[in-house]
């Protein structure tokens, strides 16, 4: 379980990811994997895949659509930094 996320959030995420998670990797990070966040605080996925533009769209929109209450950031491994990658590495939970 991870700290910033509930089990009902977590069944929610679960849930709009069950349909992509037997092609594509998907990993929590930042403030609330870390324990450092607010109630405000955005949930940051990383996609470790190459994923086509379209099934994130779809994704998005299904996680713009959910109840849970926070916004939900994504960002792709391959256009990330690779010092920004170095800071998050240890924080990955594969989702």
């Amino acid at each position: 379980m991870i700290k910033g996320i509930s089990s009902e959030e977590e069944k929610i995420i679960q849930n709009i990811l069950a349909a992509y998670k037997k092609d594509y990797e998907f990993y929590y990070y930042g403030s609330r994997v870390k324990g450092n966040f607010e109630k405000t605080s955005d949930l940051d996925i990383l996609i470790k895949s190459k994923i086509p533009y379209e099934k994130l769209e779809i994704i998005k929109f299904l996680f713009d659509q959910s109840n849970l209450p926070y916004v939900v950031n994504f960002t792709d491994y391959d256009t990330i930094d690779e010092k920004f990658y170095k800071l998050i590495e240890k924080d990955l939970v594969r989702i």
